[in-house]
């Protein structure tokens, strides 16, 4: 909190005579007022709860030096307080779609990357952003493009790398390539007609083992002066060893910095019956009381016939009277 008096207000003010609760702790000043800045847990402040209200409190008082005897300055107490209320409304909106890229670089000047979801293989139409995030089903195709957009005519877009992560952070440790150094991982991506502004590709949606939900992607993209075989644009896909040698040769001028961009999240659709794992724990808890009921209703009949089989064979004889 801060507080801000005005010299003119008080005759006499001196913020080398002026200090808040806590000694060591002293004011500023510009050339009209005396500045007083504190955190809420510094300086002395106290905190005085009420039903209502958090209300922090501090002190700017005048002093004097040890070794003074007399004093031609005012005694200065000023009390300053900043309240919170326990209760608030608060509203907020959230908005999952990445818009535009921009960029500025020398050499290149200012440019735009676009990086969009689409609903088919020919991208004729963008998922609406309103929509995000979008919900896709395990094993659906999903589709991709990424364009740039320059002034310059004479560019060349290319991705170096993508992955997936199941946060939006392209550094999460957990992630999964789907191209790497220009080299395409993922065995069911496919890659479509492309020209030097735009990428576009597909691959099978899938999600990550555990307790995940949804899905981001995030590229490395490079811009580049199209026809420059020194470039990174040109190497294509390459391994780290080679392209660390042709990275060294080629000029600064010949292509841009490397960009991250991403967009999502893809999210996985749940099945209004519950997930599979959940049928199959119902499933087999069904089974064992099945077999239980069974095996009693089986014991009880085996019961039964004993006793049935073991009256049948009882012989009855009569017993001799005694001779009298």
């Amino acid at each position: 909190m801060t507080l801000y008096i005005s010299k003119s207000s008080v005759r006499g003010l001196h913020e080398n005579h002026l200090r808040l609760n806590d000694p060591t702790c002293s004011v500023t000043s510009n050339g009209s007022h005396i500045i007083a800045s504190v955190s809420l847990n510094s300086c002395g402040t106290t905190l005085e709860e009420t039903e209502n209200d958090l209300i922090f409190r501090n002190e700017i008082t005048s002093f004097e030096h040890p070794h003074d005897i007399i004093t031609r300055k005012h005694q200065i107490e000023i009390p300053f307080i900043c309240k919170f209320p326990k209760k608030s409304r608060l509203s907020a909106s959230f908005k999952a779609h990445k818009s535009a890229y921009l960029f500025t670089e020398a050499g290149f000047g200012s440019f735009t990357y676009l990086f969009e979801f689409y609903d088919n293989s020919a991208f004729s139409r963008m998922i609406n952003p309103n929509t995000y995030p979008i919900e896709v089903e395990l094993q659906d195709m999903i589709y991709m493009g990424i364009q740039v957009q320059s002034s310059l005519s004479t560019t060349q877009l290319f991705v170096e790398s993508c992955r997936a992560t199941p946060n939006d952070n392209p550094n999460d440790p957990l992630y999964y390539d789907i191209i790497s150094n220009g080299c395409i991982e993922d065995e069911t991506t496919v890659v479509y007609l492309n020209n030097q502004t735009d990428f576009r590709f597909g691959l099978e949606a899938f999600n990550f083992i555990g307790n995940y939900e949804q899905v981001y992607i995030s590229c490395t993209v490079i811009l580049c002066v199209a026809g420059d075989p020194s470039n990174r644009c040109a190497q294509g896909c390459t391994n780290g060893t080679s392209f660390g040698h042709h990275h060294r040769k080629r000029s600064l001028a010949s292509q841009s910095q490397r960009h991250f961009i991403s967009q999502g999240p893809l999210r996985f659709a749940r099945s209004s019956s519950g997930s599979p794992g959940s049928n199959l724990n119902l499933n087999l808890n069904i089974l064992v009381v099945a077999v239980a009921f069974f095996a009693a209703v089986a014991l009880v009949c085996g019961v039964l016939i004993y006793k049935a089989k073991m009256a049948k064979i009882v012989k009855y004889e009569t017993v001799p009277s005694a001779d009298f």
